[in-house]
């Protein structure tokens, strides 16, 4: 059973830094559903950056995060999620067509690599460091 006393973190991005940072106005259908992407932005990067709340918590040190570039990190989550919520692939029509690329087509919230990098964490095709005890001391 889950440990129900470990305080969550508040959520660092809301609406409306959804709203100021995406080119266009948003829908109200778009607005009603945001704060809901936002909340699994914020629970998928929790998940995929280990630490997230406590570094958010410290002041400073080399292991500090700026909660501005976890904002940052967000709010381009639900931007991708935002521009193609139908999950389309491709479109024509009379005088368009476009294809978007498979990740931007899925309709998913997603952590990319370089928001991993930007805070802190290696891409998953980077490799470690290892150290093996050979004998025992």
């Amino acid at each position: 059973m889950a440990d129900t006393t470990a305080e969550t973190p508040a959520l660092p991005a809301d609406l409306e830094d959804v709203r100021n940072s995406f080119e266009r106005a948003l829908t109200t259908d778009e607005a009603r559903v945001i704060p809901a992407w936002l909340g699994t932005a914020w629970r998928k990067l929790q998940k995929a950056v280990p630490g997230l709340a406590g570094r958010l918590a410290l002041e400073d040190g080399p292991a500090a995060l700026d909660l501005d570039d976890v904002k940052d990190v967000l709010v381009a989550m639900v931007e991708r999620k935002l521009r193609n919520p139908d999950m389309l692939r491709t479109f024509n029509g009379d005088t368009a067509s476009f294809t978007i690329d498979s990740e931007a087509s899925a309709g998913k919230i997603y952590v990319t690599d370089e928001e991993r990098l930007a805070l802190g964490i290696p891409d998953r095709g980077s490799s470690g460091m290892y150290s093996i005890q050979l004998e025992r001391s």
